[in-house]
C-alpha cells in the first residue's frame, strides 16, 4: 500500500504542476487517470483493473479522443484513418516541441508514465 501511496502522490504532484501550465489538459488527465489509480489494489481480480489501466494510458486516451472527435463531427473514421490522425497528433506535438520549445509533452511523458508503471507494480504485487 505504500507503493500505491507513492504513485498517488506522484500523480497528484504531476496534475498540480500541469494544472498550473495548462488547466484543461490537467483536468482531462485527472479525469482519466485518477479513477483507475484509486481503484488499483494489490490482489483480488486483476484482469478488469489491468484492462482499465491499459485503456487509460495517455496514448490510448489520445487515440480514443481522435475516434470520439470524428464521431462528434458526424464523420466516423475507420481504424486506419484514426491511426493516421493519432500519429499526426503525436507528430504535431513533437514539431511544436522542436520548433517552438513547447516542452509540455516531454515533461508530461516523464511524469505520467512512471506513475502508470507504479500502478502496474501495485496491481501485480505478490
Amino acid at each position: 500500500m505504500s507503493l500505491k501511496l507513492v504513485a498517488l502522490l506522484a500523480l497528484a504532484l504531476l496534475l498540480t504542476c500541469l494544472a498550473l501550465l495548462n488547466f484543461s489538459l490537467g483536468f482531462l488527465l485527472g479525469v482519466t487517470l485518477v479513477p483507475p489509480a484509486a481503484a488499483v489494489r494489490p490482489g483480488g481480480n486483476r484482469l478488469p483493473l489491468a484492462i482499465l489501466l491499459v485503456l487509460t494510458t495517455p496514448g490510448v486516451t489520445l487515440f480514443l479522443a481522435v475516434l470520439l472527435e470524428r464521431e462528434l463531427l458526424e464523420a466516423p473514421a475507420g481504424l486506419g484513418e484514426a491511426w493516421q490522425r493519432f500519429l499526426g497528433a503525436l507528430g504535431q506535438g513533437l514539431l511544436q516541441e522542436h520548433l517552438h520549445g513547447a516542452h509540455l509533452s516531454p515533461l508530461l511523458s516523464l511524469g505520467a508514465y512512471p506513475c502508470w508503471l507504479l500502478l502496474w507494480n501495485v496491481l501485480f504485487w505478490k
